[in-house]
Parts: structure tokens; C-alpha cells; sequence
């Protein structure tokens, strides 16, 4: 019973908000790192993905080409036209060589995205 008076306040709540502007939009992508990378120096990549609906996204960081490890993800958060956001990060120490990116799948996409890191040293 609690869980059908507590969907149903969700419809009500929706009805009387309105759905605002939420239609599919693809994500936007921004890959960078935390500060000034410096060779060798340990920091954080980002992936900042926004602007998006449906909330349903796949987001992998990518050290060449293969799944980093200990990657992070923030809280799906939403604007007011219910369109989301998403951070997911990891620790790196960038060399020259390496390549680092940020590969997305969203319902919008008929295939994964990459998005590359371009190393500011």
C-alpha cells in the first residue's frame, strides 16, 4: 500500500509540475583534468556529462583504450527542465604517450561517443 500512495504522489507531483522540456537531448562532454597536468604528477580526470535525457547513460574512463580502474561516479543530478548530469572521475599520473578519454553511450547515439583528453603539457 505505502508503495502505490507514494507512486501515485510522484504522478500527482509530475502532473502539477509538468514535464517540463524533457525530450530526448544527447549529452554534452567535457574531459579534462582536475589541475595543470603535469607529467607523472598524480591527478584526477574528469568526465563532466550534461544536458541530457532520458537519465540512462553508460560512461567509461579510457586509458589507451582499455577500462581504467577505480573510476568514480557522482550523483545523476537534474536541472529544471530535467535534463541531467553526471561527473565520473578516476586518479592519473599523465606520460607523454598515453592517451586518455571518456567513452559515452546514450539512448540519442547509435554507437559509443570517445572523447579524448588533450593534455595541456
Amino acid at each position: 500500500m505505502g508503495q502505490g500512495v507514494l507512486g501515485l504522489g510522484v504522478l500527482v507531483l509530475l502532473a502539477l509540475l509538468g514535464p517540463g522540456d524533457a525530450t530526448d537531448q544527447a549529452p554534452k562532454v567535457e574531459v579534462y583534468a582536475r589541475t595543470r597536468a603535469v607529467e607523472g604528477k598524480e591527478n584526477t580526470l574528469h568526465c563532466f556529462i550534461t544536458d541530457f535525457h532520458p537519465p540512462k547513460i553508460e560512461v567509461e574512463l579510457l586509458k589507451n583504450g582499455q577500462p581504467m580502474p577505480d573510476v568514480k561516479y557522482g550523483d545523476l543530478s537534474f536541472n529544471e527542465k530535467w535534463r541531467f548530469q553526471r561527473l565520473v572521475y578516476a586518479p592519473f599520473s599523465p606520460a607523454e604517450g598515453d592517451e586518455y578519454a571518456c567513452r559515452v553511450m546514450h539512448s540519442t547515439m547509435t554507437e559509443p561517443q570517445i572523447y579524448r583528453w588533450d593534455p595541456d603539457f
